[in-house]
């Protein structure tokens, strides 16, 4: 490189040198251009330099601009990624992100690219509206999502999948139709939140389309069962960053103002979120209980499901003769040892005083079922079951527990009870994979447990009009003796269960209304009937098989305060078992038993029926009956005995499960706040990385040399060097020397200080010799600032608070309105010095 000794070049003599004149696209403007440009008189600024009348005012280089409208659009997507995550409940599992997020991101993108470079505003509308249609298509409505009828499932979608949205089980799938409305409102806030931040001045106009967008999302979600507490608040934080940087941004009194909003309005951004978040969790204005649910007030499509009365198929069934194979079920259990002895079709607790029914709504479902039963805070098992049919006829499908998710056919789910019922009726060879949780208390959680109270049972405890005062009286003699509310239906289930009392008889007259609940059990009499010291006289009335036990049982219970139902389904007969799980189930199966509400534990099955004699048939009643019924040997269609899985009574463990600390589970909100907040310290020191890079890479010699200075200038302010922008090399050289902690590296400092004043003002372009000593020094300067060998450990804290100080990111750069490769004139020996000259030198004069 040639060019005059350093020691000639002064930075002072430099600024009285005349600007460059201005230069656009071409050498040569247009005869129009030229017609159209007028000189313009201007009014020097204060203090400002000036060279044969006409000032320098530095300016924002188009660069830096461009960058502002990056980090700004960057900012704006993690914005609407967090609105996107707001979806988490109402959908299943997480593969929404991928869609929803995906719109975000190219809506961003696209956003970012055409605002640029489309001026009019009936120009950028077609384009956000054609991108979000192709994305549309070729992402949601896919081939390989529908299997070629993207078009018309999009058309489709775009009429039904608004109201969709307010019917749908919850969770739901994540289907295209269902994703067409969310990644609509998505794309639409986040292309106009990029375009408004990069086409106006105002600070918190681009907010406006995300918090709208965030609004709605949440009215939406109302029913997805999350809290999304944590989520607002990261979103506050987010947004309040975005304010912060527009403000430092519009502030234009000086380079230092920007880095005062950073220093200060950081720390007061995150505390004024952390606060928010964690009171907002702990107040009761936040518990959701007043959040309005637009679900509530729209009426769903009911699903055609066929309920013809379970309860009465229970004797149709058993009375098949030969028994009709059904349907073959595969089970699995976490801890190897099956829960269950039964499989359930339908769970009946709305009793009206004649019949037992299932007044719930069943909504159309995906692969993960909605539940809305009580809580269950006990240890759970996870169990599996793999359904095959044979022979079946009825849309109400067999599950178990708390059924969570169904695979293999398309269902509708009445999420109160858990019956889970098909769309249309199954063929042989049809077949379903469920898995569910089953409560597994131990004894000790039974001998505690209470009856359930609230909003998911108390409609499964009133009694209807019209109930025997006997009934009543009955059960406070079965019960009186009970030390605890479990007891207390422990005494029913032995009651109901005993054949002398009530024998079972699968010919009995059907029915499970208040009156034939009254004859069975002898309302009017004795609660234990005529006791003949060996006999009881037992007539028609008392005899029954499981629709009256389990109908006794649960109208028993709800006199003493219990929440009860009747499920109806199939008894698993080990008889019938490989041993491995696998179950061969048929119509001398079916059956019915009472399930109460307990608290914590879910709902509970008791079994008052003798299912040791299922099918029997008992002699016509004009027989006479002697002796213990339970040696006597009937005729009348005996069969083999169902013999159920023994299960074991003390329950599963109690270590773990669900409820397992609940009482911390608020300390997730202040939590994920602070992980996005040191998600976003993080980031600082990985992009510091990232821009060194692309400055030691990125342009000419001249452009890399002061790269090289610009890199040393953020360091050196993170050491306490304030204002290095507005000094020259040679000043910031001078001063860094009086810093402790920049001391170390002046010498390095002054080295670099000369290098990079020839290569801004000499009028020769410098070599790639020069860039590379530049950066060599400036390496040097970098490694050796904080060093303190007196003090070693406070120069490491020195160094590590500098890696994460945001402030060099934040701040607006002391960047002239061009580089200095385009600053140059044309006649050699002459140019432009850069803005941080043109500030030190208003500063000298």
């Amino acid at each position: 490189m040639t060019g005059p000794p350093l020691e000639d070049i002064s930075d002072e003599a430099t600024l009285r040198l005349p600007p460059p004149l201005p230069v656009t696209g071409a050498d040569v403007p247009s005869k129009a251009t030229s017609r159209q440009r007028t000189p313009t008189p201007t009014t020097p600024m204060r203090g400002a330099p000036e060279s044969d009348g006409v000032p320098v005012v530095p300016a924002a280089s188009a660069g830096t601009v461009r960058g502002h409208h990056r980090v700004q659009a960057a900012v704006i997507v993690l914005l609407m990624v967090q609105v996107a995550v707001a979806y988490r409940g109402f959908f299943a599992g997480t593969g929404f992100l991928l869609s929803l997020g995906g719109a975000v991101l190219l809506a961003g993108v696209l956003a970012a690219a055409t605002s640029s470079r489309l001026r009019k505003i009936d120009l950028i509308v077609p384009a956000a509206a054609g991108g979000w249609l192709v994305y549309a298509l070729a992402v949601l409505f896919g081939v390989g999502a529908h299997g070629g009828a993207g078009p018309a499932a999009f058309a489709g979608a775009l009429r039904e999948s608004w109201a969709d949205l307010l019917t749908v089980g919850l969770p739901a799938d994540p289907t295209g139709e269902l994703l067409l409305v969310p990644s609509l409102l998505l794309w639409a806030a986040t292309f106009a939140a990029v375009v408004l931040a990069g086409r106006t001045e105002s600070v918190l106009l681009p907010l406006l389309p995300t918090v709208l967008a965030q609004v709605a999302t949440l009215v939406v979600t109302a029913a997805g069962g999350r809290s999304q507490v944590p989520l607002t608040g990261c979103f506050t934080f987010t947004a309040l960053v975005l304010v912060l940087f527009r403000t430092s941004q519009a502030d234009g009194t000086s380079a230092g103002a920007g880095t005062g909003w950073s220093t200060f309005g950081l720390p007061l951004v995150a505390g004024a979120a952390v606060v928010a978040t964690v009171g907002a969790s702990v107040l009761p204005l936040a518990d959701g209980d007043q959040r309005f649910d637009p679900r509530e007030h729209r009426t769903p499509p009911v699903e055609a499901v066929s309920l013809l009365d379970p309860l009465a198929q229970v004797q149709v069934q058993l009375r098949a003769n030969p028994p009709r194979s059904l349907f073959t079920a595969s089970l699995s259990a976490t801890g190897g040892r099956l829960p269950v002895d039964r499989l359930r079709i339908a769970a009946l607790g709305d009793f009206d005083g004649a019949t037992w029914v299932d007044d719930g709504l069943f909504l159309r479902a995906g692969g993960t079922l909605p539940q809305d039963g009580p809580a269950v805070t006990a240890p759970t098992t996870r169990v599996g079951l793999d359904v095959s049919f044979e022979s079946w006829g009825q849309t109400l499908l067999p599950a178990v527990g708390v059924p969570v998710a169904l695979h293999g056919r398309e269902v509708s789910v009445q999420a109160g009870s858990g019956a889970v019922a098909a769309t249309s009726i199954p063929r042989a060879g049809d077949g379903y994979q469920l898995r569910a949780e089953v409560s597994t208390p131990g004894a000790e959680d039974l001998r505690l447990a209470r009856a359930a109270v609230g909003p998911a049972t108390d409609h499964v405890m009133a009694l209807p009009p019209g109930l025997a005062p006997e009934l009543t009286q009955i059960a406070d003699e079965v019960t009186g003796a009970a030390a605890t509310p479990y007891d207390k239906l422990v005494a029913l289930e032995r009651y109901l269960r005993d054949p002398r009392r009530f024998p079972y008889d699968g010919d009995a007259r059907p029915g499970h209304s208040y009156g034939v609940i009254a004859r069975f059990l002898g309302a009017g009499g004795s609660p234990t009937g005529t006791d003949t010291g060996t006999d009881v006289d037992v007539d028609a009335d008392s005899r029954g098989y499981a629709e009256q036990h389990a109908a006794a049982f649960a109208v028993l219970a709800r006199t003493q305060g219990f929440p009860t139902r009747v499920a109806v389904g199939y008894l698993l007969d080990q008889q019938s078992s490989d041993g491995h799980g696998v179950f061969h189930v048929t119509t001398r199966q079916a059956h019915a038993w009472p399930e109460v509400a307990l608290e914590g534990l879910g709902w509970v099955p008791f079994e008052p029926t003798d299912i040791s004699r299922l099918g029997l048939a008992l002699p016509p009643v004009d027989r006479p009956i002697t002796g213990d019924t339970s040696q006597q040997e009937w005729s009348v269609d005996v069969v083999t005995p169902v013999v159920v899985p023994q299960l074991d009574p003390a329950g599963a463990s109690t270590r773990g499960g669900p409820g397992t600390g609940r009482r911390w589970a608020w300390l997730r909100y202040p939590a994920a706040v602070a992980a996005m907040a040191l998600l976003l310290l993080a980031l600082v020191p990985a992009e510091k990385r990232r821009r060194r890079r692309r400055r030691r890479r990125v342009g000419t010699p001249t452009t890399r040399t002061e790269a090289a200075w610009r890199e040393v200038g953020d360091r050196l302010a993170e050491h306490g060097l304030t204002g290095a922008a507005a000094l020259t090399p040679r000043e910031a050289a001078a001063r860094a020397g009086a810093l402790p902690d920049c001391a170390p590296a002046a010498h390095h400092l002054g080295s670099l200080a000369p290098l990079v004043t020839r290569a801004l003002f000499a009028a020769a372009e410098p070599g790639e010799d020069d860039a590379r000593q530049a950066w060599q020094l400036a390496d040097l300067t970098i490694r050796d600032l904080g060093r303190r060998p007196d003090r070693r450990w406070r120069g490491h804290g020195t160094r590590i608070r500098a890696a994460f100080d945001p402030r060099p990111l934040l701040s607006r750069s002391g960047r002239s309105a061009s580089s200095p490769a385009t600053q140059r004139r044309s006649s050699p020996g002459t140019v432009r010095p850069p803005a941080h000259t043109a500030h030190a030198a208003t500063r000298r004069r």
